[in-house]
C-alpha cells in the first residue's frame, strides 16, 4: 500500500460515519480548530495541488481524486504527512483513536529528522517532550507537537 493509499487509509477510519453536529469538536492538538476546520484544511490543500499541477478530476471526493494522481504531484510527501496528523488529531478530537503502523510512524520520523530545527520554527508541529519510557507513537508524536 502506498503512503498516500495508507495515509488516506487513516483519514477514511478517523472520519467513518461523521455526524454533522461532530463538526464542531474542538481538536485538542491544534488550538482553535474544530473538526470541521481540520478536514476544510486537508481538502483545501489537497485540491490545491491538484489544481496546481493542472489537474481537474471528475469527482468531487478531493482524497480520492488525490490518491489517484499522486505520483504526479511534487508535494505528496507533505500531504500523506498533513494527512495522517490530520487523521491523528480528528481521532482524538472524536474519541476515536487512530492507531499509526509502523510504515506510518517510519514516515514521521524521517520527515522530522530531515526538517531538523526548521520543524521547531512552525508553530503547527512544534516539538513537546515525550515523557520518560514513552511508547514509540508517543515519542513520534511529541515530535510534531502531539501528546497523546
Amino acid at each position: 500500500m502506498s503512503d498516500v493509499a495508507r495515509a488516506a487509509r487513516l483519514l477514511r477510519e478517523a472520519t467513518r460515519d461523521l455526524g454533522v453536529a461532530e463538526l464542531s469538536r474542538p481538536v485538542p492538538s491544534c488550538p482553535g480548530w474544530t473538526v470541521s476546520d481540520a478536514l476544510t484544511h486537508v481538502a483545501e490543500n489537497l485540491a490545491g495541488d491538484l489544481a496546481e499541477a493542472g489537474l481537474h478530476p471528475e469527482t468531487a471526493d478531493v482524497l480520492t481524486a488525490y490518491e489517484l494522481h499522486a505520483a504526479e504531484l511534487p508535494r505528496a510527501e507533505f500531504q500523506v504527512l498533513d494527512m495522517t496528523l490530520h487523521a491523528w488529531d480528528i481521532g482524538q478530537a472524536l474519541g476515536r483513536p487512530v492507531e499509526l503502523g509502523d510504515a506510518d510512524l517510519d514516515l514521521l520520523e524521517t520527515f522530522a529528522m530531515a526538517a531538523g530545527d526548521r520543524l521547531r520554527d512552525d508553530d503547527a508541529f512544534r516539538p513537546v517532550p515525550a515523557p520518560a519510557g514513552a511508547d514509540r507513537p508517543t515519542r513520534v508524536l511529541a515530535a510534531y507537537g502531539r501528546t497523546p
